[in-house]
């Protein structure tokens, strides 16, 4: 019991794997709050581009 509770707690893979976890739940959140900030433009811009493409086709 005691071999395995030294064991345990000079593991360092958990740790590891808490802190990538968190780096992608931070990344994820970042990407969508730049999304949310610049979506309304992204729009525009892609139908400003349709448009002009219809209207190149007529």
């Amino acid at each position: 019991m005691i071999t395995e509770l030294k064991r345990f707690f000079e593991d360092e893979t958990g740790p590891e794997l808490v802190e990538w976890a968190v780096v992608t739940v931070v990344l994820i959140l970042a990407t969508f709050a730049v999304l949310q900030l610049i979506g309304g433009e992204l729009t525009r811009i892609y139908n400003k581009i349709l448009e002009t493409l219809v209207s190149i086709g007529t």
